[in-house]
């Protein structure tokens, strides 16, 4: 579908996409070259990674705590690693994977804004407040889920604008894969799974002539093309990890999930965010401002303009991205989220759409600076956030030099530690480890099938009988809450060999079997 906007538009496209894809280039090689290739982007790889090459590669081992997508597009460049290590073993590929996506995403926006009747100039200028938003820089090039969600979602907007626009019943399924897809990349897609379909309902309910029963009809036939691939991605996706791993939804129930870091944190996020609904409140406003200072302005002024034109187009971008950045709002409010900057990063987009539907709506000198400024003020805003620790508590740990020199210790740690055991020279499935903390050490070695890992189908069986199933060493994370190999294993000798971060925190233990 994105190839499908640049083969339309080549010559719009073209300098914003080119634009784009050096700005994220570069941001992609300095989170690799400054080694802060964050750990979250180092998992997904380790994800994909365990399904080709690890001791016991199968597609199930990409895991079920986390959403497939990002994974699943790296296995096609992944055995290019044989040739260039450094692609998995320092991140490479996860960075230039996410840099790639969020120029696709920089690229369909543009279309979107030239598809909403926005003017050239102000379409670029506008183009430019999404491509340069610092935390779009950012995100795209640390490998993390954002940015191949951005373009699900985008791809929904898309497609959901065409068919507000012009009613053709094609353009709800390029509409209901974006969301499934979106959903493969994140769970907050969960919410235009069930808000997409509402409007499409409803909007062709309202425009549909003829009868009551047939307007029905019709509406719930065009619900179901939109929405049946969304819930198909659910219903599949549970279902596969009740059968494989035995939990319908293991983010939520998984001792590595959402849930249970949420849990066992809470006692820090609520000394960050505040520990009850005011304080939280008052937490999320402040990100919010951060992030797009004028958004609510932009909202109503939008929602104004669109509804005494009866312009239904703005509901694209509303019922998408609108969707999730509640979603989001309310998993924080309710106390079952870290409540991450990033999580509002759908307020970006958002915002830049609402000012381009305002001045396609009132393309004149009094409106057009004054939303192109609504739009661009996010910047300097945001770079004022991203250098207060307490709101952009992720950001700090890549751009500050405390969190930085934090960040780079433990992926260098990492190193270390898949180098002293590659030397050790051990046989295949010698070192028994938790891959939930485990996934940097084994991405990093030159022989991973020496580990016994999480995603192996005898993992359970040598946890329980390490020396049984030929294992000499267990691999343990001092940092590890949940680790499976501590807290089944019993280990009972000292360690042979331990592993200190720069500032002498305990990282790793290495404990013989006897």
């Amino acid at each position: 579908m994105s190839v499908d906007v640049l083969t339309r538009t080549p010559a719009v496209l073209k300098k914003p996409f080119v634009f784009s894809a050096v700005v994220y280039l570069a941001m992609a090689v300095w989170f690799w070259h400054s080694d802060l290739v964050p750990g979250d982007s180092a998992s997904r790889a380790a994800n994909a990674w365990y399904t080709l090459f690890s001791r016991d590669p199968h597609l199930a081992a990409i895991g079920f705590v986390w959403n497939p997508l990002p994974s699943l597009i790296l296995l096609p460049f992944l055995p290019l690693a044989l040739i260039f290590p450094a692609l998995t073993q320092q991140g490479l590929l996860v960075v230039l994977v996410s840099a790639a996506l969020m120029t696709a995403t920089v690229a369909v926006l543009h279309d979107v804004l030239r598809r909403s009747d926005v003017p050239r100039t102000a379409r670029l200028v506008l183009t430019g407040a999404f491509a340069l938003h610092p935390m779009i820089v950012i995100y795209s090039g640390n490998g993390m889920s954002e940015a191949c969600f951005l373009l699900c979602l985008m791809l929904a907007v898309r497609a959901l604008l065409i068919w507000l626009a012009d009613g053709r019943a094609e353009q709800l399924v390029p509409l209901g894969l974006a969301i499934g897809l979106a959903y493969g990349a994140r769970y907050e897609a969960l919410a235009p799974v069930a808000a997409v379909p509402v409007l499409v309902f409803l909007t062709t309910f309202a425009r549909t002539p003829g009868d009551r029963p047939r307007r029905i009809a019709l509406a719930r036939t065009d619900a179901v093309l939109a929405g049946l691939p969304g819930v198909l991605a659910v219903i599949l996706w549970a279902l596969a990890g009740k059968l494989i791993v035995g939990q319908w939804f293991a983010t939520f129930s998984s001792q590595y999930g959402n849930s249970a870091q949420v849990s066992a944190n809470a006692t820090g996020i609520g000394s960050v965010t505040g520990d009850d609904l005011p304080g939280r409140i008052g937490y999320w406003f402040q990100q919010m401002i951060g992030l797009a200072p004028l958004f609510v302005l932009v909202l109503v002024a939008a929602l104004v303009m669109a509804w005494r034109r009866r312009d239904p187009r703005i509901l694209a971008a509303f019922t998408v991205l609108g969707s999730v950045l509640a979603f989001d709002a309310l998993a924080f409010l309710s106390g079952t989220s870290f409540g991450w900057l990033r999580f509002h990063i759908t307020v970006i987009p958002l915002t830049v759409l609402l000012a381009g539907h305002l001045i396609a709506a009132r393309p004149r000198p009094a409106v057009v600076p004054v939303a192109l400024a609504a739009a661009l003020i996010s910047i300097p805003a945001t770079l004022i956030t991203l250098g207060q620790p307490a709101l952009a508590r992720e950001e700090s740990e890549w751009l500050t030099a405390d969190g930085a020199a934090r960040t780079r210790g433990l992926t260098l740690v990492n190193r270390q530690v898949a180098a002293d055991l590659d030397a050790m020279a051990l046989p295949e499935g010698a070192v028994l480890t938790d891959a939930a903390y485990a996934f940097g050490i084994v991405l990093a070695s030159d022989h991973p099938r020496q580990f016994v890992i999480t995603p192996d189908r005898d993992f359970a069986a040598a946890v329980a009988d390490p020396a049984g199933h030929g294992v000499r060493y267990l691999l343990l994370s001092a940092q590890g809450a949940a680790d499976a190999v501590r807290l089944r294993a019993a280990p009972t000798l000292a360690p042979v060999q331990s592993w200190h971060d720069a500032r002498g925190g305990l990282q790793w233990s290495l404990i013989p079997v006897p």
